[in-house]
């Protein structure tokens, strides 16, 4: 039976190249709040305005999410889900029609991390990839606004060792 998978976890932890892991398997659908922002605004759009069109964004996506789930697709949120009411919230509403929901946690020590951002920003600076950059000083703010996962939140927890 298909279901929803919403991967949780910092900047940097793997999160996008785990959901092309797990499309790559076949029968799966990766939909990111990140590439669709990417995709609507070139730019910074300050912090105010991009907060409510990624909401907006979201919302949007997680229709698609059941629109895929009922061709019988699982369906990967690569939103990374940086908020407990946001997972909450999430869960709750795929849970309220019936559609199997699973929040899978990625998290990597520090120097992972560390490389993983400096090797993305690379290719963002060789038009490599389109991504948002992510400086020391975004890392740091980022961090700050990410809610550790509890217990009872969490189906899967993946530790990236590389």
């Amino acid at each position: 039976m298909p279901e929803i998978i919403m991967l949780c976890g910092p900047c940097g932890c793997g999160k996008t190249t785990y959901a092309k892991t797990l499309q790559a398997r076949g029968n799966t659908f990766v939909l990111s709040s990140d590439d669709l922002m990417l995709t609507l605004f070139d730019a910074c759009i300050g912090r105010e305005r991009h907060q409510d069109m990624e909401r907006r964004c979201r919302s949007f996506l997680l229709r698609q999410a059941e629109s895929l789930f009922a061709l019988g697709l699982d369906v990967v949120l690569d939103f990374g889900f940086w908020n407990r009411k946001e997972r909450l919230d999430t869960k709750q509403y795929f849970c309220k029609q019936g559609i199997p929901v699973r929040l899978i946690v990625l998290d990597a020590p520090y120097e992972i991390i560390t490389r993983h951002l400096e090797q993305r920003n690379r290719l963002i600076e060789t038009g490599k990839l389109r991504a948002y950059p992510i400086d020391e000083e975004k890392r740091k703010r980022f961090s700050s606004w990410f809610e550790e996962p509890t217990l009872d939140e969490i189906d899967e927890y993946i530790h990236i060792v590389e």
